[in-house]
């Protein structure tokens, strides 16, 4: 189980009964929902929403001491009087920082700067002796050579004790911070350590408190809200969840969402990040409080295309903003899901399929984070007629994925009883045209699918019989290839998919027809492999993991099915992934123990990248009631479906996926003939960056596929962020865009 330490146990019962002057969102929460002062004021209407307040950097030493020992405390007071006089929570941001620092700092020696910082916090001590929580030290993350902040422009680093790799300096300020403060809740504050450096921050409490450092929390500003694939993405929520597990998991400590924000001119996207975020971030027992970090539209940090300052705010022009109205309704029912999958935060995907003709059910996401189409995309359904194509079915899947940023699964592209019934009358050269137009189709028609089943059941068994049909009735497999017992037609599949689509995950699927033993599907992947085909992982059709036998029906064993998955990884050396898992029985009991058994086998397999069901919803699909797969019924949860829900709440941290920092192998092309990037952005003429401010960086590939967004000083600081980060999975060229200037640079990673 979770640790939780003993000043979080003691500040949640704090929060929890604490009364306010005002009625804010979260007053009946057992966590703060805060936020900060418009440009160094607080509106009348601040304490109508929340009910904690950091003073954004009017506590901040380079603006308190701006000459030394002259203080000016305006700013400071003003947010810390507020709480005081409101009853609401303060935190005090920040003692040590290598930003916003005084000018004449960087004058002094090393003694002089350890006397000029002791005086400081000595100065803030007499003036707030009664601190609730303080950020201590603000972004000391050493990413490459460099801190996150620009610790190197003075010697507060050598006045404080040192650097030998263990942050040494942070350690000091730490014990410094309790012994004038006994009683105030310690926290170590960082940005980027959701995505981008999450091992350095866990690295860097790690090691302050091996030395004894009094840290009582850790502090995640998640600037990062926006990332992931070809469009305008939320940042995933298994992301989120999986880091926010780790970081309180490896440290100990309570987490503080300590600047959360989300800037879009689109308030359908704001609303959308702030509806799978925000209950993620008060659902999680760990999670002690949140402040966003603004909320006046124009009066916010954050610009949106260099155009738009301040559009992370949630009031625009005196009107609430979809994402205010949401999160006000929210709190008002705080148990409501808001589209997160079961197994959100576990290591690989657990999804689902979408039957033929089935719309897609508006709860799928609150259930499943990938989608696999059942017939919809293969090329019988989509060209009935010789170069007449329907891709309605195929297009809702898919692009109902890319909208709501779900693993899509293309399923599949040569499957031999999908198959057009008018190749059985070409010969083999038309029957290659064919093929290569059905794949050149579909790959401009899906240019940007997660995985793809490139060939569905093409092993043959003992008695020459090809899984799937191939062979029988078309000239299929001598188009490309042949098969002199060594699937040569296949590899040239894979071939001719690579060429198509040269970064999806390539999988070879089958039926796994000998129920986990002397898997006939191994053996083609070992002999295509000899070929050079560029397949990436092999796909098990789990289809009905019950087992027959002379009695009743029973379950397929989890010691079977283990031993089975090992056997096959050791063939294959590839990725597995469970394509289609099903358990056929109108038994609830059963199904729910087959569940029960198999699935912690399919999630805790370190082999597993990912698990798919064969559908869920009873009615849909014809099944006769003795055999029905269906885990909701009559819109009520059969007994599976309430396993599954209980399981992954207790276990989602359990799962093992030896690909989960590294990601699936993928095979390069030799060559890339151009590089497709978005258009330069117009700049605003009145934007002026402050120096020594956070900025925030688009992260792109080689292809223009925009992976996220870190923040940083300087174009040098991205660059040696996104180098050391685990989110830059492989060598290459990346590029960064200045979301406030537009200006781009290319940066080379070396893993």
């Amino acid at each position: 189980m979770s640790i939780k330490s003993t000043v979080f146990k003691a500040l949640a019962f704090t929060f929890a009964a604490s009364t306010f002057s005002f009625a804010a969102l979260a007053n009946s929460a057992s966590k703060f929902l805060g936020n900060i002062p418009v440009f160094g004021e607080i509106p009348e209407d601040f304490g109508s929403y929340w009910n904690q307040i950091t003073a954004e950097n009017g506590c901040v030493w380079g603006y308190v001491e701006k000459t030394r020992g002259e203080y000016d405390w305006t700013g400071c007071d003003l947010a810390y009087n507020w709480a005081k006089k409101n009853h609401a929570h303060f935190t005090f941001h920040t003692l040590l920082w290598g930003s916003q620092n005084p000018q004449w700092l960087r004058e002094l020696d090393v003694d002089e700067t350890k006397k000029a910082w002791t005086d400081w916090i000595d100065a803030v001590k007499e003036r707030y002796p009664d601190l609730e929580m303080i950020e201590v030290v603000n972004e000391a993350v050493k990413s490459g050579n460099n801190y996150h902040s620009s610790f190197s422009s003075n010697k507060l680093i050598e006045a404080l004790g040192g650097d030998s790799g263990n942050y040494e300096f942070v350690v000091t300020a730490f014990k410094m911070a309790r012994e004038r403060w006994p009683e105030a809740i310690l926290i170590y504050n960082d940005y980027n350590t959701i995505q981008w450096q999450k091992v350095e921050g866990i690295d860097l409490l790690k090691k302050i408190k091996a030395q004894g450092a009094p840290v009582d929390a850790y502090g995640m500003q998640f600037h990062e809200t926006t990332a992931q694939g070809t469009g305008n993405y939320c940042l995933n929520t298994s992301l989120l969840k999986r880091s926010l597990y780790e970081a309180h998991e490896q440290t100990g400590l309570p987490i503080y969402i300590t600047q959360y924000d989300v800037g879009s001119i689109d308030d359908e996207f704001q609303k959308k990040c702030y509806q799978e975020h925000l209950p993620i971030l008060m659902e999680t027992d760990y999670v002690a409080g949140i402040t966003l970090w603004g909320y006046i539209y124009g009066k916010t940090w954050l610009s949106c295309n260099g155009l738009e300052q301040g559009c992370s705010g949630l009031i625009k022009d005196g009107i609430e903003r979809p994402a205010l109205t949401w999160l006000k309704e929210y709190f008002k029912n705080p148990n409501a899901r808001y589209g997160r999958g079961l197994a959100d935060g576990a290591t690989k995907f657990f999804g689902n399929m979408i039957a033929d003709k089935q719309e897609i059910p508006e709860d799928f996401q609150t259930y499943w984070n990938q989608v696999s189409p059942e017939n919809a995309c293969t090329w019988t359904v989509i060209e009935k007629v010789r170069g007449e194509y329907d891709w309605s079915g195929c297009d809702r899947i898919y692009y109902w994925a890319q909208k709501n940023n779900v693993k899509f699964n293309f399923r599949s592209l040569l499957w031999g009883t999908h198959t057009p019934s008018w190749l059985n009358n070409l010969d083999i050269d038309e029957t290659k045209k064919a093929v290569e137009n059905w794949f050149d189709k579909a790959a401009m028609r899906y240019p940007a699918p997660y995985m793809i089943e490139v060939v569905n059941g093409g092993s043959r068994d003992s008695y020459g019989h090809y899984h799937s049909g191939f062979g029988s009735g078309n000239k299929i497999i001598e188009a490309l290839g042949g098969d002199n017992d060594d699937y040569k037609f296949i590899a040239t599949a894979f071939k001719m998919a690579r060429k198509r689509w040269p970064y999806a995950t390539l999988i070879y699927n089958d039926v796994n027809a000998n129920v986990w033993q002397n898997n006939l599907g191994a053996e083609v992947i070992q002999k295509i492999k000899a070929q050079h085909a560029p397949v990436d992982a092999y796909g098990l059709t789990a289809y009905n993991q019950t087992f027959q036998g002379t009695g009743n029906q029973s379950c397929m064993t989890a010691a079977k099915i283990k031993k089975g998955i090992e056997e096959i990884y050791e063939q294959t050396k590839l990725p597995l992934f469970i394509s289609e898992y099903s358990v056929n029985t109108g038994n609830d009991s059963l199904k729910k123990a087959c569940y029960s058994e198999q699935i912690p086998v399919f999630m805790e397999s370190e082999y597993i990248a990912g698990v798919t069901i064969g559908g869920y919803i009873y009615e849909i699909g014809g099944w006769d009631e003795s055999a029905n797969p269906g885990l909701i019924k009559d819109g009520k949860d059969l007994p599976a479906m309430t396993w599954l829900k209980d399981y992954f709440k207790e276990h989602f941290y359990d799962a093992k996926n030896m690909w989960y920092s590294r990601s699936i192998p993928i095979n390069p092309l030799d060559s890339l003939d151009s590089i497709a990037l978005e258009n330069p952005i117009a700049i605003h003429s009145k934007i002026r960056l402050e120096q020594n401010t956070l900025q925030n960086y688009d992260v792109f590939d080689v292809q223009g596929v925009r992976l996220g967004k870190l923040s940083a000083y300087d174009f040098s600081d991205a660059a040696k962020s996104l180098r050391t980060s685990s989110a830059a999975k492989s060598s290459g060229i990346y590029f960064l865009r200045n979301r406030s200037t537009g200006k781009m640079q290319s940066v080379g990673v070396v893993k």
